[in-house]
């Protein structure tokens, strides 16, 4: 996939991500996306979909960084490799 497709397709992950969380009636929050996308990541089969939700969780973790101010400690948020497949 060319860059341009690589961030239509993390868009596209994170709206499902955050329809799924309305469709829910649950609170979106840093944390409610980040789990949704990791739940992505655990079930999807298609490899550029998992490709986007790493992506998408990568995005929204340097997001949190950069709003909040925390340090960089842990990286709990982004799913190592093992975790992908």
């Amino acid at each position: 996939m060319n860059n341009h497709s690589d961030e239509k397709m993390t868009e596209h992950i994170i709206g499902e991500a955050v329809t799924e969380l309305l469709n829910d009636n649950a609170a979106i929050t840093w944390h409610s996306l980040l789990a949704k996308l990791h739940a992505i990541v655990a079930n999807e089969l298609d490899e550029d979909r998992v490709n986007a939700a790493v992506r998408a969780i990568k995005e929204i973790r340097s997001e949190r960084l950069n709003s909040s101010g925390e340090k960089d400690s842990s990286s709990a948020d982004i799913p190592s490799r093992q975790q992908i497949h």
